[in-house]
């Protein structure tokens, strides 16, 4: 007979994809970069906060974040290879569209 395990600690998991983006981003972007990583990925700046905050990505955001920033998608899903280097990255240079008012 075989017992079947719930798998309860695959929540910190979980919770450990979106420090590793949030570190990615801070490399990339800077520490106030949020709203210009949103910009780069597409998504509005609420959207992205979330994934920071706690809220899991879909795999096509983490897939664009990997290809954005030259980070190993592995790395962002599980932390393999252990010895990547978020250091490693390049910063992206640029500023965010301005916005003109339109009266």
């Amino acid at each position: 007979m075989v017992i079947l395990i719930p798998q309860t600690h695959l929540r910190g998991d979980y919770l450990q994809i979106c420090i590793r983006l949030k570190q990615v981003r801070m490399q990339v972007c800077g520490r106030r970069g949020q709203s210009k990583f949103a910009f780069l990925m597409g998504l509005s700046p609420s959207t992205y906060n979330y994934y920071e905050k706690g809220r899991v990505p879909p795999i096509e955001v983490l897939d664009l974040a990997s290809k954005i920033t030259g980070t190993p998608i592995l790395w962002l899903l599980r932390g393999e290879p252990e010895n990547f280097e978020v250091s490693s990255l390049p910063f992206i240079p640029g500023e965010l569209p301005y916005k003109s008012a339109t009266n």
